[in-house]
């Protein structure tokens, strides 16, 4: 019994520093946050508590092994090991978290791996920030508060006098379950340093963050962003770029405060609706919208998963080959979004997901880029989590619907559609018998309930409802990556803005959608450098997209797909498509140049 509470005190020690750690933070920065309360603090801890008891498990791996074999020798080179261990992971945490309390004065954001870059790179540029007298007490502190952690930590017990063998088995077994806390639970979610974001208050944010968590996942996902994807000089790319790019507001434009409805299907495409001609009778409200409002039949996505394509939508940022940059929560929430420049207008922002946004680290991305209110599947019911990826989109349609009604306008809803998502498991619903396609068949449905309801309300005339899908489709599977219709999506604007049904030809891809939402709405989109105004005639109109380390482009009719690993054309199609190699990496260049300087 002994070794199962010693381990049970580590687990709970290593919490206990966690939170100690977060407390200390607000005290020494509590300055840089004017209306800090108690219950600011209190929210610091309670959401922080979820990596801390991460950081707790993956610490407290190694002790319950050493503590089952301690069941029958606890020898001198067992004690060895075990102080050995704790005199290193204490030294180990004093760092982290020291560390992040002396550098976030300086960088504003909770240790990660960039110490790392800077110390690789420039060893003198790492320690420039810090006076002689910090770089003297610095060391001190560390060793001091390692010390302090080293001693509070329990030491090895004495061997099992009985029942070794059941003391054995517990240890092991419970040292298993530490991945519980480590991946966050149970859900399709694992736990990401966005996993405590909480606060429209970046800071705050911040605070709770678990700088050894925070740390260890940026080196798990880090790459030398600048360095990668050099095709050209860089003012050969700056000379191409500069041509691609166009952030004016139209002159035309007037300023208007509607309301904003953002609809991101999840794994739709063209592909799936009447007019592509491949399927029928599966997307009748989807096909029926494209007739109403303003279509864009020439839309492409920007990548294949939801993590790219939703910053691609709400940020205008091309999605990147062999990187999410929703994975980097320093970067992600340093981008322009649409969310952002409404709230500073006055909107109220929210953002709906009946999943899990710890997937893929979304909740740092949504709140910490102006989305003030997010409702997820821990918001509903436990019972109308219906499928692997939580709540069906009906029930979140719902909850948004009612949220409209008692809204203070203008507000901006932003919803991430999940129930076609595979395994394409919905509920009550059997319209087709391909799963695929009767899951797509029902998220229409609810689609087209929604929309009619909105319609009926009194703020139908003052909004604009944008439809999108999220990345390229799902359906057919297993299908060829290399083809242009791949990647072909649909994009309605409805609603009450919108007083002339009409198709727009131009070519453009997910990234315009943020410069043309704005632009409609009157306001500047000069932020979003690769976003385009697809209403705008002077811009250039052409869609890049890439998947793992490769990339593509339209132009026209011209289509260019180009393997960046074997630095080859894998597809070309239309008039001089070799023309669109160049812009395609100059693109793809300024584009990582610009992540490396984030």
């Amino acid at each position: 019994m002994k070794q199962i509470k010693t381990l049970i005190l580590v687990f709970s020690l290593w919490t206990a520093v966690g939170m100690l750690s977060k407390v200390l933070f607000l005290l020494f920065y509590h300055s840089l946050i004017p209306s800090l309360g108690a219950g600011d603090c209190l929210a610091v801890v309670w959401h922080g508590l979820l990596l801390d008891v991460a950081i707790a498990g993956y610490l407290s791996i190694l002790p319950g092994l050493m503590l089952a074999i301690s069941a029958w020798y606890a020898g001198a080179a067992l004690q060895w090991l075990w102080r050995g261990y704790f005199a290193l992971t204490a030294f180990v945490a004093s760092l982290a978290y020291v560390s992040n309390l002396g550098l976030y004065a300086y960088w504003g954001f909770p240790l990660d791996g960039t110490p790392l870059l800077y110390i690789k790179t420039s060893p003198s540029a790492a320690l420039a920030s810090m006076a002689v007298w910090q770089l003297l007490l610095m060391p001190l502190i560390i060793i001091g508060v390692a010390v302090g952690i080293y001693k509070v930590m329990p030491r090895l017990p004495q061997r099992a006098k009985r029942g070794r063998i059941a003391t054995g088995v517990a240890l092991v077994l419970l040292s298993a379950t530490m991945i519980i806390p480590i991946r966050g639970g149970f859900g399709t979610g694992t736990n990401h340093t966005g996993s405590v974001y909480f606060s429209p208050d970046i800071r705050l944010n911040h605070a709770a963050v678990n700088p050894i968590f925070c740390f260890v996942e940026s080196v798990t996902h880090q790459e030398d962003i600048a360095t990668r994807y050099r095709f050209m000089d860089g003012k050969e790319a700056d000379a191409i770029f500069s041509a691609m790019t166009c952030t004016r507001l139209r002159p035309d434009a007037v300023r208007k405060d509607y309301n904003v409805v953002l609809i991101c299907l999840e794994s739709f495409s063209k592909y799936i609706m009447t007019e592509a001609g491949h399927v029928s009778g599966v997307t009748p409200n989807l096909d029926r919208y494209s007739r109403e409002g303003i279509y864009f039949p020439n839309i492409y996505a920007s990548s294949f998963r939801t993590d790219r394509g939703l910053v691609s939508v709400l940020s205008g940022l091309p999605a990147q080959p062999t990187m999410s940059v929703m994975d980097i929560p320093r970067i992600s929430t340093s981008l322009p979004s649409i969310a952002r420049t409404l709230v500073g207008d006055g909107y109220a922002t929210h953002f709906y997901y009946g999943g899990d946004t710890n997937f893929s680290n979304m909740k740092s991305y949504i709140v910490g880029t102006g989305f003030q209110n997010v409702t997820a599947q821990y918001e509903f019911s436990p019972k109308l989590s219906t499928g692997k990826w939580g709540v069906a989109d009906g029930p979140v349609y719902d909850r948004m619907l009612a949220d409209i009604k008692e809204a203070r306008q203008p507000f901006f809803k932003a919803f991430m559609t999940s129930s076609s998502h595979e395994p394409f498991d919905v509920p009550s619903y059997h319209k087709l018998d391909s799963p695929e396609l009767n899951a797509f068949a029902y998220a229409d449905h609810c689609l087209g309930v929604f929309v009619e309801q909105l319609k009926t309300l009194p703020c139908w005339k003052n909004t604009l409802v944008v439809i999108v899908p999220d990345h390229l489709g799902a359906y057919p599977a297993q299908a060829d990556n290399y083809q242009r219709w791949r990647y072909e999506l649909p994009l309605v604007l409805l609603g009450g803005m919108i007083t002339q049904p009409r198709e727009v030809a131009t070519v453009g891809s997910q990234t315009d959608i943020a410069a043309t939402v704005l632009a409609m709405l009157g306001r500047g989109h000069g932020d979003f450098l690769y976003s385009k105004d697809l209403l705008d005639p002077a811009a250039p109109h052409f869609a890049f997209f890439s998947v793992p380390d490769a990339m593509g482009m339209v132009e026209g009719d011209a289509f260019i797909y180009y393997d960046n690993t074997s630095k080859s054309i894998v597809t070309a199609e239309g008039t001089t498509p070799e023309a669109l190699l160049p812009k395609a990496k100059a693109y793809l260049q300024k584009l990582y140049d610009d992540l490396g300087a984030r």
